[in-house]
Order: C-alpha cells, then structure tokens, then sequence
C-alpha cells in the first residue's frame, strides 16, 4: 500500500540510480532459497504500518474462533454436518473429519488484499501446508545490503520470521511424545516431493537455521514400527503434513497410512501436526457461512463486527445451501453486480476454476452463476491498492497489485510476504501465473 515509507523508497530509487534501486539484485540469498525463487523476486519488498498487520491477524485470530465454535453453536457439535453446510463433498467431508477431536491449533496464512484503507481476507489457509514460511530470507539478505540496511535504520523497519514460530509449533507438538529434540518429516503425497522439490528443499535449509532437522517424504514412504510411524525406517516424532485430503481422496493405500498416523497420533508415539480436519476452516465455504443470513443471526454485535471489517460479502451458490431460501434473489443479485464480483470454488488452490465476473460477459458470467454448484462461492471483488515499484533495469515506475499473506498463530501475527503481480498479466495473483513475483515484507512504527 502507498504509505510514507513506501514513497521514501520509491523516491529514493529514483535519485540514487545505482544503489537503493539495485538492492533487490545485489541480494545474497541462501543457496538452496536462491536456486528456488531467485528468478521471481520483485524488486522492492513491501511496507505496512505494524500495528495495522498486527490488527488485522488479531481479527483473523477472533474470525477462527467464532469459526471453529459454529459446529457446536448451530450443528449440534456435528462437523459432518457442518461440511454439508459449507458444500463440501461429502466423500471429502469423510476423510477430512477423520480422526477429528477439538478443534484444531490456529496456524494459518490469511491471503489478503489491501484496498488503500484496510485488509481485506480472501481466503484463510488453515493447516500446516503452508507456503511462504520462509521468506524472511529474503527480509535477512535485504538487511544485508548496506544501502538497504541504511534504508531501513532511517526508517525503523522490521520484521517478523515465520520459521521460529513453525519449529516452536512443532517442537511443541513433540512434547507429549519426547523429551529431546524431535525427528520430524516433512510429509508429501505421492509423488509431490518430486514435484515440488525446491519448495521443500528451502523449508529445510531455513528449518535447519532454527535447530531443526527436517526430513522430507512422500506418504507411501511411511512405515510403522512398536506403534511408532517411520520413514524410510528412521522412527518420527513428528509428522508435518503437506498432503491435503484431495491429494489422497482416491488412494486407499494412502488412507491406510494416514488411519496408521491417526492411531500413532492419539496413542502419543508420533504427533500429528496438522490433522486433515483444518481443511475444512480452509474452504472458502466457512468465509461464505458469515454472510448467511440465518447464521449472522446467531453471531454477537462484537463478533458481526469482525466478520464485516475483514471478510467482503461472500456468499455459496449451491441451491440446497442458503438457508433463508433467497437463492433466486441472490442469483438475481449476482447477475446485477457482476463487475463487482468473484466466483471461485470453495476448496481449491491457485486460483483455478475462479471467474473474474469484470473481465466477462454478462452472458458467460450468467453460465457460470447457472452452473456453480458444491462449494461455490461468490465473493465481492476487493481492488487492491497500487504498488509502485521502480524496475531496477530500466528505472520505470510500474504499478503492481500485491497478495499479502499473512500468518497467524495462537500468538497472534506470525510474519508475512507477499506475491505481487502487474494488471496487464492478469487478475489472479499466484504463482499458478507466471508473471507472479515475491517479495517480503518489513514493518514501520
């Protein structure tokens, strides 16, 4: 967002041609982190008022609370039944509620767009296969250009690392299972190490950098031993899980592995961190919940104040879901504000199979209302503020529009980056597209 700060730099890289400008090149980053987004950095980080993030991850902190208390508050404490509101699959529904108990620890990543007066959240990853934890390299490599650390002393700038809070999460998790210092596995679904190797490969470089020792695998390479899962036959004590219950819905051999991890987890000899059943605060569904009628009527005044300062109108489509039988209306409404809306699925990632309602006709924009089902949502299109950024080649000035994510855990802010792309390459901002950039982000004040 232009605040004071953000002009200072731009200003500054405007008059100093070869030194601020070029901070964003000069970085020397980790050679693992390198190898993986060095080539899709954007040439500035990004800057935000503390206290304004650190608001705004309180609310996200408040949303999850009154989130996860609906299943009781109006399900009869029936998470299935809470999955058939939000329009999930039912087969889905079953897998994610396996091994569900209470509600699951707050870690998550709020995908969020800044309006030039506020956050607005767009989604809210819950779980423990989070991106961007390990961006604060980015923050340590900037800090190491004097230009820039000089830059940032006149400025008082900041910020927070996400990995700490992530090894002391899991060492956390370890406690109930050992007194030492955990072996835990980074585990993927089949084939998804190789997939996304670099990924991973960085997390374990910035892991290693805090004490621990990460381990990476894929599901079917866990084993059992005395009740205790292993990998590749080293036992864990902790498992931190990146599959999603998508990745291993048709794979029986895979639901047995996670049943084994459910066992192990609840018998105390290998922690689970994070069970499937956050997913299910991840679908957008449970965003589109607080704009329901009926159930805005259950909430408290200080709790609709939350919900109506942090998510814009989201609402599902499927005709079996809205409570107050106002789909025809709503359709009605959807149609009328189509340049002023977004529909997405309510699980999903990368922004695929959502529908930018102003970069369509009404006629297309009508076909997709027509034949959203599930889990569809739709939600008000938030206009992210403009962020100007000088292109260290050729010294333009260039407006970007930035994703800002921001991590929450039950402390509260828990660090932030950003993905940043310009208008002309497109209305979804992941790296899904390849014009998408990263960048990190440092507090003011």
């Amino acid at each position: 967002m232009i605040n004071s700060t953000t002009r200072s730099y731009v200003d500054e890289c405007l008059q100093n041609h070869s030194n601020l400008r070029h901070a964003a090149r000069k970085m020397e980053l980790p050679a693992v982190y390198a190898d993986s987004f060095g080539q899709v950095l954007l040439d500035r980080p990004l800057f935000v008022e503390r206290s304004e993030i650190e608001a705004f991850a309180d609310d996200l902190h408040k949303l999850y609370s009154v989130m996860v208390s609906l299943p009781d508050r109006l399900y009869g404490g029936d998470l299935r039944a809470y999955c058939r509101a939000i329009g999930m699959d039912d087969a889905l529904a079953g897998l994610m509620c396996r091994g569900a108990r209470t509600a699951p620890v707050l870690h998550a990543r709020a995908d969020a767009y800044h309006d030039g007066e506020r956050f607005w959240l767009l989604e809210l990853n819950v779980g423990s296969e989070l991106g961007g934890t390990d961006t604060a390299q980015q923050n340590r490599a900037f800090l190491d250009v004097p230009e820039f650390a000089d830059f940032a002393e006149r400025h008082g700038l900041g910020h927070l690392d996400t990995v700490p809070r992530v090894a002391e999460a899991l060492r956390r998790a370890a406690g109930p299972v050992t007194s030492g210092e955990p072996v835990i596995a980074l585990i993927e679904s089949t084939g998804g190490i190789a997939a996304h190797e670099h990924v991973f490969l960085a997390v374990r470089e910035a892991m290693a950098e805090h004490g621990i020792r990460l381990l990476l695998g894929e599901i079917q390479e866990l084993g059992e031993r005395n009740g205790k899962i292993t990998l590749r036959g080293t036992p864990l004590d902790v498992v931190l899980r990146y599959f999603v219950a998508g990745e291993i819905a048709g794979d029986p051999a895979a639901q047995d592995v996670l049943d084994t991890l459910l066992r192990a987890d609840e018998a105390g000899t290998t922690a689970l961190f994070l069970g499937l059943d956050s997913g299910v605060y991840a679908s957008k569904g449970s965003l589109a919940l607080f704009h329901d009628p009926e159930v805005r009527s259950a909430l408290t005044p200080s709790e609709l104040a939350v919900v109506d300062r942090t998510v814009p109108w989201t609402r599902l489509l499927d005709p079996g879901l809205n409570h107050a039988g106002d789909r025809s209306g709503l359709l009605e409404r959807c149609r009328d504000e189509r340049a002023d809306l977004v529909l997405k699925p309510g699980v999903g990632y990368g922004g695929v199979g959502t529908v930018i309602g102003h970069r369509v006709g009404d006629e297309q924009w009508a076909e997709a209302l027509a034949s959203a089902d599930g889990d569809a949502v739709v939600q008000r299109r938030v206009v992210p503020a403009a962020e100007p950024v000088v292109d260290a080649l050729s010294g333009r000035t260039e407006d970007w529009a930035a994703n800002w994510g921001v991590f929450v855990d039950e402390g509260g802010y828990a660090g932030g980056f950003v993905r940043a792309l310009k208008p002309t390459d497109g209305a979804v901002i992941s790296f899904s597209n390849p014009g998408t950039r990263s960048s990190c982000v440092f507090t003011t004040g």
